[in-house]
């Protein structure tokens, strides 16, 4: 611009003004002008076109262009600068979480869903990680219509969902059985539905907790039995000694006097006393495997824990623990056989009337919650609570922390429970509280 002013300053001085020389400067600043802006429009279509293609490695030279870039040329080289960072911060992003997904235990597939609808789609799969593949006995895929061909009994349970939800297929063959459970869930980006398919194997979760909760039953059974059998062998070696000769001779009934018969009946009858204790212990263990079907009947709630604690106030009021219910809820309703559920209230009562042996002010708190899904009756004591490392184990037949307990009431409990529909929860801290959930799904 000051080459602009300077030779138009010469021409106006030497040419005077003459017509010739005004529409030849008038020539040369259109021409300055044009070229000023063709300038101006080529860095920014360059600026525009690095922004669209992502070619963060543009930039623009103040220096080069004059004083009157360097504000537009710093300003659109700090943009880029931003650009590349917020891409290679979403990038680092998409890779941790990638990563994340492609290592947890669970099969997951997302596609569109048109492409699920469409049996010949060419459509890549937008993500799949390994152990989908290992689930399925599938390589990785990139085409959605190549997994259909290989796993159709997979696109099919699929479809049946393809609005949302959950199933349990089966399936495998006479050397590998699977239980899979699928849900799907769909979800719109930009106006697409999306499908986001996740599966797992649990079959062998289920095969593994089996095999934990057999090893824990027969470890309790090897051990209630041992301990019946290990005096009743010692006291029928005794019987034997005090009936034979040194030779191994049975002794004839004039050779034994009476304190050898008073020996003998004392290990008979402790053998009889051991023998009952197996029987008794049989029968627990008949109780627990054969719960009887519930009979299902509407219960009202606050009359039931009503009834609950007249049935049990003798045996709170010898013991000084207070049995207290809180306000229920007047819509308080589950369906459940009475009989049942109270004996498990009782056996959760006497529980807590043990827990709190030596506490101070022992209460026992009975109450109610109604959600929209379910109802839960509560019984919370204030007693020693119960250590985290036997939490997983009270549920376990036979076991028990109590000397004369015989260690089925709770895992009969839960039992009742799981026949109902519901469960059997607890949640507790040592030295303040401890609370049995029953859980009724409504």
């Amino acid at each position: 611009m000051l080459f602009c002013v300077l030779f138009s300053y010469f021409l106006l001085k030497n040419i005077w003004f003459s017509s010739a020389g005004i529409g030849l400067l008038i020539i040369l600043q259109v021409y300055l002008l044009v070229r000023y802006v063709n300038n101006t429009n080529y860095s920014l279509v360059k600026f525009l076109e690095a922004l669209k293609n992502e070619d963060y490695s543009v930039y623009f030279s103040p220096s080069k262009k004059g004083d009157s870039f360097v504000k537009v040329y710093d300003d659109f080289n700090l943009i880029i600068k931003k650009f590349k960072s917020n891409k290679i911060e979403k990038e680092a992003q998409y890779k941790y979480f990638k990563y994340i997904l492609e290592h947890v235990n669970l099969g997951i597939i997302s596609i569109r869903k048109e492409d699920l609808l469409n049996d010949h789609s060419d459509k890549e799969i937008l993500f799949l990680n390994k152990a989908a593949s290992d689930i399925l006995q599938q390589p990785q895929h990139k085409y959605w219509h190549r997994l259909a061909s290989h796993a159709p009994w997979f696109v099919r349970e699929i479809k049946k969902i393809a609005a949302g939800g959950k199933v349990l297929v089966d399936y495998g063959d006479e050397t590998e059985r699977k239980q899979i459970s699928i849900e799907v869930i769909e979800i719109q980006l930009l106006n697409i539905p999306y499908l986001i398919i996740t599966f797992q194997d649990i079959r062998s979760e289920i095969e593994q907790k089996e095999i934990e909760a057999w090893h824990n039953v027969i470890r309790i059974l090897a051990h209630e039995m041992l301990n019946s059998f290990t005096p009743v062998s010692s006291l029928a070696s005794t019987i034997k000694s005090i009936t034979e000769n040194d030779k191994g001779e049975l002794l004839k009934k004039d050779q034994l006097d009476s304190e050898d018969i008073q020996d003998i009946n004392l290990a008979a009858s402790t053998i009889k006393k051991r023998s009952d204790g197996l029987l008794v212990f049989v029968k627990d263990y008949r109780t627990i495997s054969n719960v009887p079907i519930p009979d299902l009947a509407d219960i009202k709630v606050k009359q039931f824990l009503s009834d609950i604690s007249i049935l049990m106030s003798s045996a709170t009021d010898t013991a000084g623990v207070e049995l207290i219910i809180s306000p229920v809820p007047s819509n308080a309703t589950i369906k459940a056989d009475s009989k049942l559920i109270e004996q498990v209230l009782i056996n959760l009562i006497n529980n807590s009337i043990h827990a709190l042996q030596g506490r101070k002010d022992p209460v026992i708190k009975m109450s109610c919650v109604v959600d929209s899904d379910k109802t839960i009756i509560l019984v919370s004591d204030n007693g020693k609570g119960i250590e985290e490392k036997i939490m997983n184990q009270i549920f376990i037949p036979f076991y028990t922390t109590k000397t004369t307990g015989s260690g089925i009431g709770l895992s009969l409990s839960k039992n009742i429970l799981k026949k109902h529909g519901g469960n059997l929860l607890v949640n507790s801290e040592v030295g303040r509280q401890t609370t049995f959930s029953l859980v009724f799904k409504n």
